[in-house]
C-alpha cells in the first residue's frame, strides 16, 4: 500500500449521505374551486391513470431491449450505471479534432468490439438522484447489471439485498490490489471494486490572487475568509460579480463535505465511534459552522454563488474534489497549470480534510451477472498497457476523470499524473484525510445535514439551531439501524 494514501483513522469517522422526506415543502394551496361532479370526475381519472401507470411500470423494458438483457440487434445488452453527465468524461478528450484521452465509451466501444456477442452500454444517473433511483429501479426489477455507486450509499443497498455478492476470485483479486478495500467493505464482506479514493482540497485562481495583492494561497481558516474579502467584487446595487468563494447549493458534496472538511479540521467528530449518534453538533461542529458563516456575513458569497463558475474566472477559491480536474482544465485551455491553483484545505486547528470512496459491481437482480462480472474482470485488472500493468478503469481514472484510482498499480504507474500540479496536494493529503463511515440510510443523513446548512447560509437558522435540528432527525435514523 502507498504510503501517500495512509488514512487517518485516529478522529472518529466522518459519515455523510442524505434524504428527509420531513423536508419535502408542500405546495401552495390554489384559490381555485371545482364543482363537486367536476372533483368526483378527476379523482376517478386519477385513478384510472395510477393504475395504468403502474401496470406501464412493471411491463415496460428499458429503450432498446426486446427480450429480457437482450439488445434489438440480438446482443446481450449489459447496462452500466454511472453518474458521470460531462461530454469529455464519457466521450473522451479531444485537441484539434485528435481524441488524446479517452472517455468512458471508448472502453465500452474497444471490450465490445472484443466480444461481438455483447454490448455494454451506459446507463447515465445524475449524481443527485442516483441514490433513490438504483434502488427504485431494482424494485421495479429494472436494475442496471453494473453499478458505480458511492461506498455509503452502498449500506442500504446491502441491507435490501440488491448487490451481488462478488465471485471468489474478484474478492481474492480486490484483497490483494486494492490501496484500501475500507470502502467497498461492508458487514466484513467485500462487495464490489474500488474504483476511486477521493478528499477535499482548494482550488484558486493564480490571476485573481495577482490582482487582489495576494502572493500566498491561505493556510488556515481565518486566512481564507480573510482572503475571500479581498477577492470579492460587487456591483453598485451590491450584487456579486466576483466571488471570493463560492459554493453549490442543493449538492451534498458542496454544501455537507466541505462542512465536514472544516469539522474534522477543528477535532469535531462526525458521528459516535458505534455510528448510533450524531456528534457534527458539539462545540467544535458549531465553531465550524459559524466559521463558514463568516464568509456569507461579510459578503463574499451567498447562496447564488456557483462553485462551476470557477472555471469561468468568476471565483477566487473554492473547495474541491479531484474529479473536478478535468473540466476546469478544458475552461482554461492552455493556460490551467497557470491559472489553476490547488492548495491543502484552510484548516481551523490542524491540517484534516474530508476522505470518500466509489465502488463498482453487479446488481443482484442481473439477468446477465455472468457477463455482467467478466466485463469487470477486464475493466479492472486487465492490463490496457503490457508493460505498466495500467488497467483501463485506473486510466480512466487517472488520465481523464482526475480521481485517484483504487488499484495499487494503477496507483503507481500514473505518477506523472498524480504527481501534477492539480492532483499531488490531494496525494499528499491522504495522509491528514478522514475517511467517512459506511452508514446505512447515508444519503436521507446527508441530506438532512444540507438542508439545515443552508438554512444557516440563507440566515433562517443560526448555526446552532440548524446543526441541533440536522442532529435530532439524523439521530431518529441512526436509531433504527442496527
Amino acid at each position: 500500500m502507498p504510503e501517500e494514501i495512509v488514512t487517518a483513522q485516529a478522529t472518529p469517522p466522518v459519515v455523510p449521505q442524505p434524504t428527509p422526506a420531513a423536508e419535502v415543502s408542500s405546495p401552495k394551496k390554489s384559490n381555485l374551486k371545482l364543482p363537486l361532479l367536476a372533483i368526483a370526475a378527476l379523482i376517478v381519472v386519477a385513478i384510472i391513470g395510477v393504475g395504468a401507470y403502474l401496470m406501464m411500470s412493471k411491463t415496460a423494458k428499458p429503450t432498446g431491449q426486446t427480450a429480457a438483457g437482450t439488445s434489438s440487434n440480438g446482443k446481450i445488452q449489459i447496462k452500466f450505471a454511472v453518474h458521470w453527465s460531462d461530454a469529455t468524461q464519457l466521450k473522451g478528450i479531444y485537441k484539434n479534432g485528435k481524441l488524446v484521452t479517452k472517455g468512458f465509451q471508448q472502453y465500452l466501444d474497444e471490450y465490445n468490439k472484443a466480444h461481438p456477442n455483447i454490448e455494454v452500454v451506459a446507463q447515465t444517473i445524475p449524481y443527485e438522484k442516483y441514490a433513490n433511483e438504483f434502488q427504485a429501479l431494482s424494485d421495479a426489477n429494472m436494475p442496471p447489471d453494473i453499478y458505480q455507486v458511492y461506498s455509503n450509499w452502498a449500506v442500504s443497498y446491502v441491507d435490501n439485498g440488491i448487490l451481488d455478492v462478488p465471485p471468489a476470485d474478484v474478492v481474492a483479486d480486490v484483497t490483494k490490489n486494492s490501496i484500501s478495500t475500507a470502502g467497498v467493505t461492508i458487514k466484513n464482506q467485500i462487495w464490489g471494486i474500488p474504483t476511486e479514493v477521493d478528499d477535499y482540497s482548494m482550488l484558486y485562481n493564480k490571476d485573481l490572487f495577482k490582482a487582489a495583492g495576494i502572493t500566498t494561497p491561505p493556510a488556515t481558516w481565518a486566512e481564507f475568509v480573510a482572503d475571500a474579502a479581498r477577492l470579492t467584487k460587487k456591483d453598485a446595487k451590491g450584487t456579486i460579480t466576483q466571488y471570493g468563494a463560492a459554493f453549490l447549493i442543493d449538492n451534498d458534496w458542496e454544501v455537507v463535505d466541505p462542512f465536514l472538511s472544516l469539522l474534522f479540521s477543528n477535532g469535531g467528530q462526525y458521528l459516535s465511534a458505534d455510528n448510533k449518534k450524531a456528534l457534527f453538533n458539539g462545540p467544535e461542529g458549531i465553531a465550524a459552522l459559524n466559521a463558514e458563516l463568516q464568509l456569507f456575513k461579510q459578503g463574499s458569497t451567498d447562496i447564488n454563488g456557483n462553485f462551476f463558475d470557477f472555471g469561468k474566472g468568476k471565483v477566487g477559491m473554492v473547495i474541491a474534489p479531484p474529479w473536478n480536474k478535468t473540466a476546469f482544465e478544458t475552461d482554461f485551455g492552455a493556460k490551467a497549470a497557470s491559472i489553476i491553483g490547488v492548495a491543502p484545505f484552510p484548516y481551523m486547528v490542524k491540517p484534516a480534510t474530508l476522505q470518500y470512496g466509489w465502488f463498482t459491481g453487479v446488481s443482484a437482480k442481473s439477468q446477465h451477472k455472468t457477463e455482467a462480472w467478466d466485463f469487470l474482470r477486464w475493466y479492472s485488472s486487465a492490463a490496457e498497457d503490457a508493460a505498466t500493468g495500467t488497467t483501463p478503469l485506473g486510466t480512466l481514472m487517472a488520465e481523464n476523470i482526475g480521481a485517484i484510482p483504487g488499484r495499487t498499480a494503477d496507483f503507481n504507474d500514473h505518477k506523472a499524473i498524480l504527481g501534477d500540479f492539480y492532483t499531488k496536494t490531494y496525494i499528499d493529503q491522504m495522509k491528514t484525510s478522514v475517511s467517512e463511515p459506511n452508514v446505512a440510510q447515508a444519503s436521507d443523513i446527508k441530506k438532512i445535514l444540507m438542508t439545515n446548512i443552508q438554512a444557516a447560509w440563507s440566515g433562517q437558522k443560526t448555526a446552532q439551531q440548524a446543526l441541533d435540528a440536522a442532529a435530532t432527525d439524523v439521530n431518529k435514523i441512526l436509531a433504527q439501524n442496527k
